[in-house]
């Protein structure tokens, strides 16, 4: 009986490392996927002049997870957004950012009885960011894009990413790629978040959905885009404050 374990013991060392060389590699090879996904992203947007969608936004600001929030967005570079939130709880009111115009300053009323009062803010104010946990600056797709790369490069190069999947799987309607993965930082390290998931909608190449969760495991922020449509030639007059369709 002994002898046979002797015999087998080799066998079973060869058959964890080789399993340990196979985990290493297909984490290696989920790495380099997310790596190309990131590449294929940045080289989308980069085609992009400007872009109309419905975002769809819901945030834990101070604590608490505040209801989600569904707003017409355009979008237009190097920096002018305007936003109209077309659903309550916010419904009706319209936000405007152009960058160099209007003093830098954030255009803002709300809906109902309030839409005649224009605020003229600092974007990242108190007042601004009040409810929000960016301000207006970093909307859109660019900044997303860019934070993933920041932080997923960074934990790659770090040993810091645990990869949970990388599948095809719809997401609202439309063929996307869904990643899954974890953030643990070693050595005081620090990253946005310690859970993501992310969908990259196939035909556009954009982060259309994603998720991010904390150390506990609890939503702070999800963001999610529908209704993307792609250089539709938006002009200076879509983020004029005197357009006619808009109420600044």
């Amino acid at each position: 009986m002994i002898r046979r374990i002797v015999i087998l013991l080799p066998v079973l060392f060869e058959l964890l490392f080789s399993t340990a060389l196979l985990r290493s590699a297909l984490a290696s090879d989920q790495k380099g996927t997310i790596l190309s996904l990131l590449v294929q992203m940045e080289r989308s947007y980069a085609r992009i002049k400007d872009y109309e969608a419905i975002f769809h936004k819901q945030e834990r600001v101070r604590g608490e997870l505040l209801p989600e929030e569904t707003i017409l967005l355009k979008f237009k570079k190097p920096l002018s957004v305007y936003m109209k939130w077309i659903e309550d709880p916010f419904k009706g009111t319209e936000a405007l950012y152009a960058e160099g115009k209007y003093d830098n300053k954030l255009l803002i009323h709300r809906g109902g009885v309030l839409r005649v009062i224009t605020l003229s803010l600092d974007p990242r104010g108190s007042l601004a960011m009040k409810e929000n946990r960016h301000p207006i600056t970093e909307a859109g797709f660019g900044f997303l894009i860019e934070g993933l790369r920041q932080n997923v490069e960074a934990a790659i190069q770090n040993g810091d990413l645990e990869i949970q999947r990388i599948d095809e799987k719809p997401f609202l309607g439309r063929p996307a790629i869904i990643v899954e993965a974890s953030f643990l930082p070693r050595n005081g390290r620090k990253y946005y978040a310690t859970r993501l998931v992310c969908h990259v909608d196939k035909q556009l190449m954009l982060p259309t959905g994603v998720s991010f969760y904390d150390e506990r495991d609890m939503l702070f922020e999800r963001y999610s885009y529908t209704e993307v449509r792609i250089n539709m030639g938006l002009t200076a007059t879509d983020f004029d404050r005197n357009n006619k369709a808009y109420g600044f």
